[in-house]
């Protein structure tokens, strides 16, 4: 990592011109690895992140809810059984109000769980027909390496020796590690998205037919959009920068870019909507949830949570560390760039950044960071680093206004909770590929006004934070992994024991546990109840003649007790009990 902080900035020479010393062939055998072509580190990329799918738990359960609703869509479609998942249950529910999918949508001709983007859905299908539920992590980790070596790409314009760098940095140490194993599309849309920037910068830039760039860069956009809904204000602001390009170099080409990329973008989010209306007719409503519109306090705590939060509260201590480390790592920062001189004060910052980083991992390996610059050290010290030198090329300036006007507009358009239970603001991950290369020149030029000492301290600083968040994440997503899996095997053995060879009824008022339940989904009968339905509901299932329930609850007893008199709990189990977590096998027949 000490790559990150070079001892001076790498040279470009054109061709025919005498190679300077740093081109000279490298001698020892680390060096030579280092010097192998781009497509071999992202080869070894490649091979780094399918070695880490067992240390995760495998691909036997899902981190997010979303992704278990992602999960049995695929597999319906993958069977044949087309968009629809039919109630379960309708007779105890006519009104379908426990519906156990939360935030499917629902149309004339049914409810589908995840129908928002079929065209992810359709991919997954194809991938769990290939490989099962595997191959649909191997998609997600295909858009990790993908993403990369785009990054990499990037990094040549800016400088050739920040390519391997960028490819490491943003397959390893920023968030898309762990989004490579969730099956929720944010590598793909940030591999697109970073396809369509680069080709429009071709066309900017004038390199090859720019009519085929710019179609091409449209093309990226367009499947961007239908991948992940961020991917609309990743087209505006691309739209954005291009128009102030074209105005300033009254370029034809580059104003039709940068009209087609906002028109691409408008045109494949009305197209994918009439496709849902067509898979589902009629007028289609999301279940649960809504939108949230405005500005004011909600955005910004929104904001604060997605960048700057080092944890959930669950772990006070890591997360008080992490704030250490993060402020230091500003504040040291902050010292290279004004007083690069200042020796002992910079390695104590780099020293105390390091330490609270290796703290916070021993004290709570598996804290969950939401805030980006918390979970990628290295985007929190590059941005401080920035100076109008850093983005002098054309490719510097496209890539941070692009990155500057989508996150914007995302942070104004957030729900207040950010993304839920997530890792570094996932939100904001397809920006990832452009902004790494560009935070990587500017901390590559600080570190060429340091000592040689300094700097190694330095960069070994920031080479331990952002590894120890990395571990951090992988941990964290390994143990809910884990958890998750301990649960819904415990749901499946009570339902096995209600129901040998059948179909068992479950019972949540959670509306992430039955799309976790995914891989057992088919054979169970799974309702959602809020906890005050709950006595209506056991009164319809009574008269249907379902006698037991097994219901999954983190507040046992307030269920029970909203349930009704004379119920009575036949068995308990405690997976792990995080959260008050309970599998409770429940008679729920009223005894005369």
């Amino acid at each position: 990592m000490t790559t990150l902080l070079p001892t001076a900035p790498g040279r470009r020479h054109p061709a025919g011109d005498r190679p300077q010393p740093e081109d000279a062939p490298p001698t020892s055998p680390l060096a030579r690895l280092w010097a192998a072509r781009l497509w071999a580190h992202a080869a070894a990329l490649a091979v780094v992140l399918l070695a880490l799918i067992p240390v995760l738990g495998g691909t036997g359960a899902s981190f997010s809810a979303d992704e278990g609703a992602a999960l049995v869509q695929a597999r319906h479609l993958a069977r044949g059984q087309g968009w629809v998942v039919d109630h379960p249950l309708p007779q105890v529910d006519p009104g379908q109000k426990a519906y156990p999918l939360e935030l499917s949508s629902r149309g004339d001709k049914g409810t589908a769980p995840f129908v928002k983007h079929p065209l992810y859905a359709l991919l997954l299908a194809g991938a769990d027909r290939i490989g099962g539920t595997t191959a649909m992590v191997l998609l997600s980790l295909a858009g990790t390496v993908t993403a990369a070596a785009l990054a990499a790409a990037l990094a040549i314009r800016l400088r050739p020796t920040l390519a391997r760098p960028s490819l490491w940095v943003v397959g390893l140490a920023t968030p898309l590690l762990f989004d490579g194993y969730l099956v929720i599309a944010h590598t793909l849309g940030a591999a697109f998205a970073a396809g369509a920037a680069l080709l429009a910068l071709r066309a900017a830039e004038g390199r090859g037919p720019r009519w085929l760039a710019a179609a091409g860069a449209a093309g990226c956009l367009a499947v961007a959009v239908l991948l992940r809904n961020e991917a609309v204000f990743w087209a505006l602001g691309l739209g954005v920068v291009t128009a102030a390009l074209a105005i300033s170099r009254r370029s034809r080409v580059l104003a039709v870019l940068a009209f087609g990329a906002v028109a691409v973008a408008v045109a494949a989010h009305v197209g994918e909507q009439a496709w849902i209306g067509g898979i589902l007719g009629g007028h289609v409503v999301a279940l649960g949830g809504g939108v949230e519109t405005g500005l004011g306090l909600a955005k910004i705590h929104a904001f604060v949570l997605t960048w700057l939060r080092p944890g959930y509260g669950d772990a006070p201590r890591a997360e008080l560390a992490l704030s250490v480390m993060s402020g230091v790592l500003v504040v040291g920062a902050l010292a290279v760039r004004r007083h690069p001189g200042d020796r002992r004060a910079i390695s104590l910052l780099g020293g105390v950044a390091a330490v609270s980083a290796l703290v916070a991992l021993l004290v709570a390996p598996a804290n969950l960071v939401p805030g980006l610059l918390v979970a990628c050290p290295v985007l929190a010290a590059g941005l401080c680093l920035l100076r109008r030198s850093t983005i002098e090329t054309l490719a510097a300036r496209f890539a941070l206004g692009t990155c500057a006007a989508f996150a914007v507009m995302v942070a104004a358009t957030q729900y207040s909770t950010g993304g839920s239970g997530e890792w570094g603001g996932r939100y904001f991950a397809l920006g990832l590929p452009l902004v790494i290369p560009v935070v990587l020149l500017a901390l590559a030029d600080a570190g060429a006004r340091l000592d040689r000492p300094t700097r190694q301290v330095a960069a070994g600083a920031l080479a331990v934070c952002a590894a120890a968040t990395a571990v951090m994440g992988v941990t964290s997503l390994g143990e809910t992994h884990r958890f998750t899996a301990r649960l819904m095997a415990t749901a499946d053995r009570a339902g096995r024991t209600v129901s040998p060879g059948g179909r068992p009824v479950m019972l949540a008022t959670t509306g992430a546990i039955p799309r976790l339940a995914w891989a057992t989904f088919d054979r169970q009968r799974w309702l959602l109840s809020e906890p005050d339905d709950l006595g209506g509901l056991r009164g319809r299932l009574v008269d249907a003649g379902v006698t037991e329930v097994v219901l999954v609850s983190n507040d046992l007893q307030r269920d029970l007790d909203r349930m009704g008199p004379g119920v009575r709990v036949v068995s308990t189990d405690a997976p792990g009990n995080r959260h008050g977590w309970q599998v409770a096998v429940v008679e729920v027949e009223v005894q005369p």
